[in-house]
């Protein structure tokens, strides 16, 4: 997918280039309006595999730590059961309560909130745990 939108950008920057030739104001000003759209999708590709990146980093060094890992009972989707995913998400609440700059019990939070399919904070949790890891000097 990346690579189609790549080649997607690349062959949409080339038609901004060419309108950018012209002498006419409006296929300078189409040329122009062009460009920032590849621009745009290659910025988007590019912050999005370096949030993943970063997030794997983190899941590399959650693992390799003694930290304890919640149990979940997962569903055949891989969403959690509501019963252990709440269990779960309280018991992790809590323990950020007590430590609230550690980078790995906000990747478990980040976890929890995803399992339990809750997209918007779980990215939320995810970030806040990469700025905690940058802090740590993790990353």
């Amino acid at each position: 997918m990346v690579f189609i939108t790549l080649l997607y950008a690349f062959l949409l920057f080339e038609r901004g280039v060419i309108l950018l030739q012209e002498t006419q104001p409006v296929a300078v000003a189409l040329g122009f309006a062009i460009l920032v759209f590849p621009l745009t999708a290659i910025a988007a590709i590019f912050y999005e595999i370096r949030f993943g990146v970063r997030l794997s980093k983190i899941s590399d060094l959650v693992q390799a730590s003694q930290i304890e890992m919640p149990e979940y009972d997962l569903r055949p989707s891989g969403r959690a059961e509501q019963s252990s995913g709440k269990f779960a998400f309280e018991s992790i609440e809590r323990r950020i309560q007590a430590d609230e700059h550690n980078y790995m019990l906000w990747f478990l939070l980040a976890d929890s909130y995803d399992k339990l399919g809750d997209r918007k904070r779980a990215r939320a949790a995810a970030r806040k745990s990469i700025a905690l890891a940058k802090q740590a000097k993790a990353l």
